[in-house]
């Protein structure tokens, strides 16, 4: 009687402590043959953070597609207009590239910044952007997400690798999108494509906003990240917060992000 009794005790404690990033290692782990009913196994809330993910990144797509359609498909990639890049964002009262060109001005650039996720499951993020050209770039991000549990512990790393397209570059506007891989680490061990959106916007020294879209496409599942930011510039560093969205198979992740990035 005991055990039977000690046995439902224990039972609603290990549903409790089931670890969410370990249903999102097992829903990217998933091939077409093997996803089954997989999408039926998801918790409520997990339903309801979808449903909220739904909602941004749909609005999110809808005005960058709709954006990135006039930028770059309707005119079959565009001209590349001359412009240069500052020392640094609002260095002569500019956002990131300028055509007030000037000795101080470069073409080449690197940025380098990391941000924390505030959740239950925390995130670290490392993210790297070289524009040799003021017209391309490579970005590389690395991002580590760590869980407890009262039975274990998981962690689930992605680095994902694009080429970047600046089309868009004015003063105090940019828009880019980019096609690339992601690789997911820890037991998932998986390349998959991957493309971004993004635009920074420079409205007023010294903030400027950053919203930020990638996908990539992991099995028979999504990797998709949604940013936005609020950045204080101070010469070549920035301080930054915002909301970030990750929507990791099954599983989705948000939450604020406290942050700092550094131009070269």
């Amino acid at each position: 009687m005991k055990s039977k009794l000690l046995l439902l005790l224990f039972v609603p404690c290990v549903l409790f402590s089931q670890s969410k990033l370990g249903k999102a290692k097992e829903s990217l782990s998933k091939t077409s043959s093997s996803s089954g009913n997989s999408s039926t196994n998801s918790s409520s809330s997990s339903d309801d953070d979808d449903d909220d993910f739904d909602f941004f990144s749909m609005l999110f797509e809808d005005i960058f597609f709709e954006i990135a359609y006039h930028s770059t498909l309707g005119i079959a990639f565009g001209g590349a207009n001359y412009t240069e890049m500052n020392p640094y964002p609002y260095y002569n009262n500019h956002g990131e590239f300028t055509n007030d060109f000037k000795d101080a001005n470069k073409r080449s650039s690197i940025k380098i910044g990391t941000n924390y996720l505030i959740n239950r499951i925390n995130a670290l993020e490392i993210n790297t952007v070289l524009k040799p050209i003021p017209i391309a770039g490579l970005e590389v991000s690395y991002l580590n997400f760590a869980e407890n549990t009262l039975l274990n512990s998981e962690s689930l790393n992605i680095t994902s690798i694009n080429a970047n397209y600046y089309r868009v570059r004015e003063n105090h506007f940019s828009l880019w999108w980019g096609i690339g891989g992601t690789y997911v680490g820890k037991e998932v061990d998986t390349w998959g494509f991957a493309y971004n959106l993004g635009v920074d916007i420079y409205p007023v020294k010294p903030i400027s906003l950053h919203l930020g879209w990638r996908q990539s496409f992991i099995n028979n599942n999504t990797v998709d990240v949604f940013k936005s930011q609020v950045k204080y510039h101070i010469k070549r560093a920035a301080l930054y917060t915002g909301y970030h969205n990750y929507k990791l198979g099954s599983e989705t992740i948000s939450g604020l992000v406290l942050g700092i990035e550094y131009s070269f």
